[in-house]
């Protein structure tokens, strides 16, 4: 085995950690989480035009000059994850049959909080909390999985706390802008191996564990987001924000553990150390076109997200062991999130409520030559269904959202060369979803 590929394989752990991975339960294109705030959920995103809420903090901050008074608002998505490798097995065995292996079936709890105050009839702030990019992925059996050299557990958390402010210029335009201040963390759990093949660097003789390595690591970045919203006619809304790429520079520990039987010549070269590494979270830029009526509204809007910039990931182990700098292509690229939404309002045993629906098409940013376990997704589908009740005081809002992922077929070529495990073999498929999410906010108005 090649000593270079083990160096780019313990590197492309942080590498996994940076992009989070295949099974993850992020609903929005590469890891991006969309979904902040029933209402806006209930109608696919497809809130940037006509948002009038606290969650505008995410969607639109401009919206946030459409609030009275004081505002709370803060919910829980919970988001049902599945994913299937189909392939061939680990390849150290004679003929390596095909087979099934599946993501740890888990529900994962993402929270977001909003606070809005207007200080006059034309000046607001707002203050939002919410995970734009992230989540958890386990595989099931992950000593027996055959990507294991890549990921067996991992955890990304990106932590948005976004003060903003928002003016109402005239009566048929408004601006916004914030500031996001975005803590992260990173925890990646694989053995010890080479990318290329799947072959394990320090198999177990005796039936133990094999040679592994845990990264743990943090950040801190700053980011700035912008919004409008303008009245082109009674009825006609337009919307445009915009979200700042934020360079996220992190600094952890690298521990390894190898079988007891390793040389310690061997062992030498995977000492625990220092490492570090960069991510950039990338621009987006949002569009919303919605009609609004005294009863119903509905939007049509669309995302653009320049994942252009996720060209390659660079890592340095502070001791220089197995190697000093290790990069690993991406060649990602920019795509778009088309939306269409609306909501419809009644009185329902005298208290004003609403009903959502929505529809999604999300284009992946990853092309067939770097999709691999750590996140081989693909376009998907989305549908959303919610309702909401308005006590005055109190109001609760619920949404339901379901994702058909693409199947996605890879077959090894000079232009495929990260992953599968073996060279011979017709195809791998990734199998994703259907993920389910469902999101609860209850909202307090002063």
């Amino acid at each position: 085995m090649r000593t270079s590929n083990i160096a780019v394989t313990t590197a492309s752990a942080l590498l996994a950690a940076g992009v989070l991975a295949f099974g993850r339960p992020a609903v929005g294109a590469g890891y991006q989480i969309n979904e902040h705030g029933a209402i806006g959920t209930g109608r696919c995103g497809a809130f940037i035009g006509t948002a009038n809420q606290p969650s505008a903090i995410f969607h639109n901050p401009a919206g946030l000059t459409r609030t009275e008074g004081t505002q709370f608002m803060g919910g829980l998505n919970l988001i049902l994850p599945s994913a299937t490798y189909v392939g061939r097995g680990r390849p150290v065995e004679p003929t390596p049959e095909v087979v099934r292996q599946n993501t740890e079936s888990f529900v994962a709890p993402v929270p977001y909080a909003f606070v809005s105050h207007a200080l006059s009839k034309n000046a607001f702030v707002g203050l939002g909390f919410y995970n734009h990019y992230g989540l958890t992925t386990r595989w099931d059996n992950p000593d027996e999985f055959v990507g294991r050299t890549l990921i067996q557990e991992l955890s990304l958390r990106t932590f948005y706390l976004t003060p903003t402010v928002a003016l109402k210029l005239t009566e048929s335009v408004r601006v916004a802008v914030g500031v996001s201040l975005v803590p992260a963390t990173v925890s990646l759990t694989r053995v010890i191996g080479a990318e290329d093949n799947g072959q394990v660097l320090f198999p177990s003789r005796d039936g133990g564990p094999e040679g592994s390595i845990n990264i743990e690591g943090s950040a801190f970045g700053v980011g700035a987001t912008a919004g409008l919203q303008a009245d082109l006619t009674e009825n006609l809304r337009l919307g445009f924000t915009f979200r700042s790429a934020i360079d996220l520079s992190f600094e952890g520990d690298a521990d390894f553990t190898l079988p007891e039987d390793t040389p310690a010549s061997v062992a030498a070269n995977f000492p625990d150390q220092s490492i570090d590494g960069d991510l950039t979270l990338p621009h987006t830029f949002g569009l919303g076109l919605g009609w609004v009526a005294a009863d119903w509204n509905i939007e049509l809007a669309a995302q653009l997200t320049l994942w252009s910039a996720f060209d390659e990931l660079r890592f340095n182990f502070d001791t220089g062991r197995p190697t000093p700098t290790s990069v690993v292509d991406r060649d990602w690229e920019a795509s778009v999130f088309y939306r269409l939404g609306g909501e419809y309002r009644f009185d329902r045993f005298k208290v004003p409520a609403a009903i959502r629906f929505g529809f999604g098409y999300d284009v992946t940013p990853i092309p067939d030559r770097t999709a691999d376990p750590t996140l081989p997704s693909n376009s998907r589908i989305l549908g959303t269904f919610g309702a909401g009740y308005d006590f005055g005081l109190i109001r609760a809002d619920f949404a339901y959202m379901i994702l058909f992922v693409l199947d996605r077929e890879i077959t090894p070529s000079d232009e495929n060369v990260t992953f599968p495990p073996t060279t011979d073999m017709d195809t791998v498929r990734y199998e994703v979803g259907p993920i389910h999410l469902i999101s609860l906010s209850v909202g307090v108005a002063l």
